[in-house]
């Protein structure tokens, strides 16, 4: 923790932060403790010294994906899991992202809130070369997160992105120098953690809800979000607003 501001390394020496096994179920236990944890205001993902991570651990395919047991095991138990407790976790989540970011790393980043690139940031799903697909409850994320023609440009063709197209095409909302990222980074996750912890996870549920599902929104659903008006938050917060002063938000 940096104050508020909770860090996420990936971290895989010599291997330009490839994901393994063990690095998934890590990414799930430390997600699903980390969104009960009322300090953190924010998390800030990143790649330790470089790429923001280089996609799989190319290494573990013999022993963990070269049967279709294996690969079931592998989505479904690793995989697939450490992605939904990303999504889903109440804290907003900001990707800084340098160099590599491959594969599941770039699925990592997609799920992030925002994601801030430096220019020398390379994006891409190239299973094409690979001899597999992506996997469905995977595929519909990128899906309606990058739309049809990217994800197709992605998982068919193959491309990968330099930062600027990336930014085009919606992959990363913000690309800055190299040498300004972690500056802009850090701004970025101060700035969303001086905001109401409360009104940031209602927020996040909305999006959510919206992303996995796009049946209207129900009575019950609207009753519930007016919660916010009872909590000493919003109090806080118009108060502070009508005297021109910071507000202070505690989470209740």
């Amino acid at each position: 923790m940096q104050g508020a501001i909770g860090v996420v390394t990936i971290d895989n020496p010599g291997k330009r932060n490839a994901l393994s096994v063990a690095m998934w179920t890590r990414l799930r236990d430390l997600f699903l403790r980390l969104d009960a944890e009322r300090a953190c205001r924010c998390l800030l993902l990143t790649g330790a010294g470089g790429a923001f991570a280089a996609g799989a651990d190319i290494s573990e395919f013999e022993q963990e994906r070269s049967t279709r047991a294996q690969v079931t095991r592998y989505h479904e138990v690793h995989v697939g899991p450490a992605l939904d407790a990303i999504l889903a976790c109440g804290i907003p989540t900001v990707a800084k992202i340098r160099e590599a970011c491959m594969g599941g790393g770039l699925e990592i980043a997609a799920l992030c809130d925002l994601r801030i690139a430096s220019t020398d940031a390379k994006f891409g799903i190239p299973i094409n070369r690979m001899g597999f697909p992506l996997a469905f409850g995977e595929t519909e994320l990128l899906f309606k997160l990058f739309g049809r023609g990217v994800l197709a440009e992605l998982v068919l063709e193959g491309r990968v992105f330099e930062a600027g197209e990336a930014l085009q095409k919606g992959i990363v909302q913000r690309v800055v120098a190299p040498e300004a990222l972690d500056d802009e980074a850090m701004a970025t996750a101060l700035r969303i953690a001086g905001g109401s912890p409360l009104a940031h996870r209602s927020s996040k549920a909305q999006l959510l809800r919206l992303l996995r599902d796009w049946t209207p929104v129900s009575v019950e659903e609207r009753a519930a979000f007016y919660d916010f008006a009872e909590t000493q938050d919003y109090k806080a917060g118009y108060a502070a607003f009508l005297n021109k002063q910071r507000a202070v938000f505690t989470g209740t």
